[in-house]
């Protein structure tokens, strides 16, 4: 699954928007320090993943990243099919 910033990819063509898609880390912890962050980061990029292969994406796209009121990670993208140009 091809993850990016980046609203197209190189030598890749878009042949179909799937939709927008979003994840959050949403396994209750006591803090956020930054060491935690990366679980917190891999969690939510791990759930943005599964929903774009529910929507039959192979690539998410544009994703960004906030955070929430309680210091939970926000991942948002648009899953899409990319195919080699």
């Amino acid at each position: 699954m091809i993850i990016s910033t980046l609203s197209v990819y190189p030598n890749k063509k878009i042949v179909k928007d799937c939709g927008i898609v979003f994840a959050y880390d949403d396994i209750p912890r006591l803090s956020r320090f930054a060491f935690q962050m990366d679980k917190a980061l891999e969690n939510a990029k791990n759930q943005l993943i599964e929903k774009a292969k529910e929507k039959g994406a192979n690539a998410i796209l544009g994703v960004s990243m906030s955070l929430a009121s309680d210091n939970k990670p926000m991942l948002l993208g648009t899953a899409v099919i990319l195919e080699d140009e």
